[in-house]
């Protein structure tokens, strides 16, 4: 059964153009937008690991991962926005504008699949480096390729390193001349800050100076009057219309409880979102936070779940945290515990490191991991449930991060899962089982099919 439910849901996509050893655009903005008082929940459109573990690092928070070929269906990708964006933020999406073939601007089509069944504000933010006159023809190509359905949702569009004021006032216009869109201002090429390596990303960033200095800059920018047109920004977020979203609804009466779902936070394991976690609380688990750098007792838990990530920076905060340990090892005597991606590696009997090195494992699987270098690329794959009849049955969509393998191969796991990855003929088995304890080099997106979550955690 199922109930349909009207939100209003502040909402607007940062969509930029990128340079890829800098920090988008689109993050700037936002983190200026919460120093002047606003409340951010960050979504990122697509698979994007830099930008999930660069948002969950500056706003404290895992960022929400939207992917329509993930998804599949329109009702789903509904389903897990309002379950996890709030009415009290501005719920913005930071995604990729798109690519450059021949000089010429292609709009992303996840971006544009996203938007339109999100029906979501766009507010592009192109690059204008050289002169205003080749920006401004640049945009009105970008303009004329777009359908209507996503041409309705932008109406105002702002622009990056711009060369200088004048620059920036012959832009405004030339786009306003011939385009129906409001020009929000600049951000100067000074403002912009080198991307921090992945690694230095994911480890003890609290006192990494790059970001530090990035939030400097990002009051630099709120502190530059008229720079940017920051209510503009926020009146199209709040503009956005309703979304009516047919609800999950799952009959759960034969649970004699909520069941205690500990879900474990680093910024090491935020690599692929908190969709999954979004959706244990959709399916009305009581879901409990276990940050890594708190010493607390665990021992009523009826499951773990550690979610994908790099396995091996968030192990050497586990070393410390005794308790948190502990609980891998008690969750298993009246429960489950759940690994997926780059986190299972570390639960072998082994792991070695981009570099070679071995490294002894936690032994909760007779397994070996291997990880390569964290910025390689991610597959999307089909991932088909094993019956207990050796039979494949119901399905579910997810990524395999390229840069983790684990390796199987004599030692007693079994199998759940045959994963398919999209242009390949060779599928892979994966979803490994031991005792109480499964791990899979997958990142599944249990929101393609919520049925497979529900059974695994019953």
């Amino acid at each position: 059964m199922s109930d349909n439910k009207t939100f209003s849901m502040p909402r607007v996509i940062f969509a930029d153009e990128r340079d890829e050893s800098l920090i988008p655009p689109g993050v700037i903005m936002a983190i200026a937008l919460q120093q002047a008082g606003y409340k951010i929940k960050p979504f990122v459109v697509g698979i994007d690991e830099h930008m999930a573990a660069l948002l969950y690092v500056l706003f404290g928070e895992p960022a929400t991962v939207l992917d329509s070929l993930l998804l599949e269906n329109i009702h789903r990708l509904k389903q897990l926005f309002v379950t996890a964006a709030r009415e009290d933020c501005l719920n913005i999406l930071f995604a990729s504008l798109g690519s450059c073939s021949e000089e010429k601007l292609k709009v992303n089509p996840v971006l544009a699949s996203v938007a339109e069944q999100l029906k979501c504000p766009i507010i592009p933010v192109f690059f204008s480096s050289g002169s205003s006159a080749i920006t401004a023809r640049r945009v009105l190509e970008f303009a004329r390729q777009l359908p209507n359905s996503i041409s309705n949702l932008i109406k105002a569009v702002a622009f990056s390193s711009v060369l200088n004021p004048r620059e920036y006032q012959l832009l405004e216009i030339s786009v306003g001349r011939d385009l129906p869109w409001t020009a929000l201002g600049y951000i100067p090429g000074f403002i912009f800050k080198q991307k921090p390596d992945f690694l230095s990303i994911v480890g003890q960033l609290s006192g990494n100076r790059s970001l530090l200095s990035l939030k400097t800059s990002a009051a630099r920018l709120i502190a530059m009057e008229r720079q940017i047109e920051w209510e503009v920004i926020v009146a199209h977020a709040r503009s956005a219309p309703q979304l009516n979203v047919e609800m999950l609804e799952f009959d759960i009466s034969y649970r004699s409880d909520k069941r205690k779902v500990g879900v474990v936070h680093h910024p090491a394991l935020a690599l692929g979102g908190d969709n999954n976690e979004k959706l244990l609380v959709a399916l009305g688990y009581d879901v409990i936070s276990l940050p890594y750098d708190e010493i607390t007792n665990y021992s009523d838990l009826d499951f773990i779940y550690v979610p994908h990530g790099i396995g091996y920076v968030f192990m050497k905060d586990l070393v410390e945290n005794r308790s948190l340990a502990k609980a891998f090892s008690s969750v298993l005597v009246k429960g489950k515990l759940l690994i997926e991606g780059g986190s299972s590696p570390i639960f072998g009997e082994s792991f070695s490191l981009p570099n070679g090195d071995q490294i002894r494992g936690l032994s909760f699987f007779p397994f070996k991991g291997y990880y390569a270098e964290s910025s390689g690329p991610c597959h999307k794959v089909n991932i088909e449930h094993i019956s207990s009849e050796k039979r494949t049955g119901k399905s579910l969509r997810g990524y395999w991060p390229a840069w983790v393998k684990l390796e199987v191969k004599g030692f007693n796991c079994m199998p759940t899962w045959i994963v398919k990855q999209e242009g390949s003929q060779a599928p892979m088995e994966d979803g490994w089982v031991y005792g109480n304890a499964s791990a899979f080099a997958v990142k599944p997106e249990f929101w393609s099919n919520p049925e497979i979550m529900l059974k695994m955690f019953s």
